[in-house]
């Protein structure tokens, strides 16, 4: 319940930066049927050091290494029998990060649930009944593991949405529900990609259909996630037209290509600054970093929360 009250009473919580890319930018390979996954195999002790360094970095939330580890995702990948033991070694790995840590602050754990499919391809996801059931069972390890929240990312759609929520709803935990944003073609439009074979959607139809679903008595964080800096400004203020509870922001930099982060293309830590000062100013109760955004963006910004609340 702190969390709760901090998110909505004591100023802004500072999330983690990337996970994936930031493993990808320290040697480990990207898989492109189970992107951070494979992580789990053979990784571990690099999972674990990427946490430490976030919380080194001053990040208070921290989100375990779980965005492709449902069941729709590692059976494809040969993994089917692992769900429950790679879902739990995610969660340890980023306990034992703050335990070593010896943080005198208090320090939360979410785990994430993802649209994450096969190459990134959503029509490989299983559908209805079954994509609920892996949900469901994936949410389940993560909370027995120890998380204190749910993140449900990448979200771009009304029905593939809804399964992840339902999937989430049982374990009674704080929903984080992170919309990907991209601009129209002709610029104007805020709206989300569901994928191969389906009409982008306005971001404001997408909430319309969704917000409603949400049972009341869940306390829930609307994000606007792994999205540009300039199309994460403007989604901001379209989520804030729809809710007015809390909000989150964590945003991309830098170019994909097959899964493979182009990290030239990625800000300075002090451009990163600035424009989360901006999503701060406009709101945003929890702010952080998703893929390019690593250990010293999170640094400078806490730096930056810092002064803001010495003045």
């Amino acid at each position: 319940m702190y969390f709760v009250d901090r998110i909505t009473h004591e100023g802004v919580i500072l999330m983690d930066g990337a996970l994936g890319t930031e493993l990808e930018r320290r040697g480990v390979p990207v898989d492109t049927k189970s992107w951070s996954a494979v992580s789990m195999i053979e990784h571990a002790d690099v999972v674990r050091a990427v946490h430490a360094d976030y919380v080194r970095a001053g990040a208070d939330l921290h989100i375990v290494n779980s965005f492709a580890l449902g069941r729709q995702v590692l059976e494809p990948a040969g993994f089917g029998d692992q769900v429950v033991a790679f879902n739990q070694r995610a969660v340890k790995l980023c306990k034992q990060a703050i335990l070593d840590s010896d943080a005198d602050r208090p320090l939360w754990i979410a785990g994430s649930l993802s649209t994450f499919a096969d190459n990134s391809d959503r029509t490989k996801l299983p559908q209805g009944p079954t994509l609920r059931a892996n949900y469901r069972e994936q949410a389940a390890i993560l909370q027995e593991a120890g998380v204190d929240l749910l993140a449900i990312e990448t979200l771009c759609d009304v029905d593939i949405s809804l399964d992840a929520i339902a999937g989430a709803l049982p374990t009674g935990l704080p929903l984080i529900l992170g919309f990907t944003c991209h601009w129209s073609d002709d610029g104007k439009t805020v709206e989300t990609r569901p994928g191969v074979g389906v009409p982008p959607i306005p971001l404001t139809k997408v909430l319309d259909a969704l917000i409603p679903e949400v049972p009341s008595d869940t306390t829930v964080i609307y994000a606007i996630m792994h999205s540009d800096f300039d199309v994460t400004d403007a989604g901001l203020i379209e989520l804030k037209e729809k809710w007015t509870g809390p909000t989150a922001v964590y945003p991309n930099s830098g170019r994909f290509n097959n899964l493979r982060l182009d990290f030239d293309g990625v800000c300075l830590p002090e451009h990163f600054v600035y424009a989360a000062n901006n999503w701060i100013e406009a709101g945003a109760n929890i702010v952080g970093g998703c893929c390019g955004l690593g250990p010293k963006h999170i640094e400078a910004l806490r730096d930056h929360i810092k002064r803001m609340n010495s003045d």
